[in-house]
């Protein structure tokens, strides 16, 4: 007869209203801002191709959702064994998405990175 095995996790990584990864992914909220803590609308179609794509590419995201609104708020999985919120919001802070051959002009210098306590999928 098939049996099942005790856990040996804390009751408390399996609580409600957190985050549980059971492999090395972490869950982060990045809030792309000026110097001056402002948000920076990403929905406009070339600040959203290629500032995303330039913080994308410098994380090596596993996957990402950007809010449809001037939040400038992006929910992102990265490799854990890589970077954690303050390895994630220096490498943020340091981009540059000023570049001659575009109209990109988004300041990241204010960012901030916060591990996610939830995960919402539709």
């Amino acid at each position: 007869m098939a049996s099942l095995t005790r856990s040996k996790r804390a009751s408390s990584d399996a609580a409600v209203g957190t985050f549980v990864s059971t492999a090395n992914v972490g869950a982060y909220l990045i809030a792309v801002k000026n110097a001056d803590t402002n948000a920076q609308d990403l929905r406009t179609a070339t600040a959203a191709l290629e500032a995303i794509d330039i913080m994308m590419q410098n994380i090596n995201a596993i996957g990402y959702t950007v809010t449809d609104s001037a939040a400038g708020t992006v929910s992102v999985l990265v490799d854990n064994s890589q970077h954690d919120a303050d390895s994630l919001q220096v490498i943020i802070r340091s981009l540059e998405a000023d570049r001659d051959d575009s109209t990109v002009n988004v300041d990241f210098t204010g960012s901030t990175v916060t591990p996610a306590t939830t995960i919402t999928v539709a």
